[in-house]
């Protein structure tokens, strides 16, 4: 009987399987930073589109704004003439005076303004792929709106309604001759309304300062993230 001898194969030192192990570590390691480098910049891409549309948004806004301050001027304006006109008034019911406050104490513009960007960044998580410096200017504007339109919605809806509710009280219809409008002779009422129309004035011309602070606020975001995030 023939008998062979066995081969053995030579054993690896553990400093081989170290190396081993390191590379196979560092090539796990090295997919894996590219993978978050990759994932990093498509999420700077996406908050820079953000913040490029929420520009856009601005943009929109300002001319709401310039809009809505040109209309609450006017109103101002018209709602001064108020103590002439009640001095007017008293001895001729028919002046046309009372039109022009009766017009201008009617209604007021709402603020409606453009919230797309703002609801996504808001409701979609938006707001963690901007720079936190952008993101708190973004919450104080979207604050400023909100606080805005909270007052408008509730205490200065509140005496609107009351002052229409007097108005169409004092205006007589079908009053005689070619009198843009009648007044009825209550004296009370009268002075009721022009109360009213005091109260309503101040909360009026409180609506313009807020107007004219949202404004500035928009024109100078749009100005610091065209010029930080160099956006079209």
């Amino acid at each position: 009987m023939e008998v062979h001898a066995h081969s053995h194969t030579a054993r690896k030192k553990w400093t081989h399987y170290f190396w081993e192990f390191l590379m196979l570590f560092l090539a796990v390691f090295c997919g894996f930073l590219a993978e978050y480098q990759l994932e990093h910049k498509i999420e700077r891409e996406k908050g820079k589109q953000y913040l490029q549309s929420f520009v856009e948004d601005l943009r929109t806004d300002t001319s709401i704004l310039t809009d809505l301050i040109n209309q609450y001027e006017e109103k101002i304006t018209a709602l001064r003439s108020m103590y002439d006109c009640f001095q007017v008034i008293q001895k001729n019911p028919s002046d046309s005076c009372i039109l022009t406050l009766f017009y201008h104490s009617s209604f007021f513009p709402d603020l409606i303004n453009t919230d797309r960007t703002l609801q996504q960044l808001k409701n979609a998580g938006g707001l963690r792929l901007i720079p936190a410096e952008a993101a708190d200017s973004i919450i104080v504007y979207d604050k400023l709106l909100r606080q805005f339109q909270k007052y408008e919605t509730t205490s200065y809806q509140e005496v609107q309604t009351a002052i229409r509710t007097t108005l169409y009280s004092l205006n007589k219809f079908g009053g005689t001759g070619h009198a843009p409008v009648q007044i009825t002779p209550d004296g009370e009422l009268l002075n009721k309304y022009f109360n009213q129309l005091y109260i309503y004035s101040i909360g009026s011309e409180g609506n313009l300062r807020d107007l004219r602070i949202i404004k500035s606020r928009a024109e100078g975001l749009i100005s610091f993230f065209t010029k930080k995030y160099h956006l079209k």
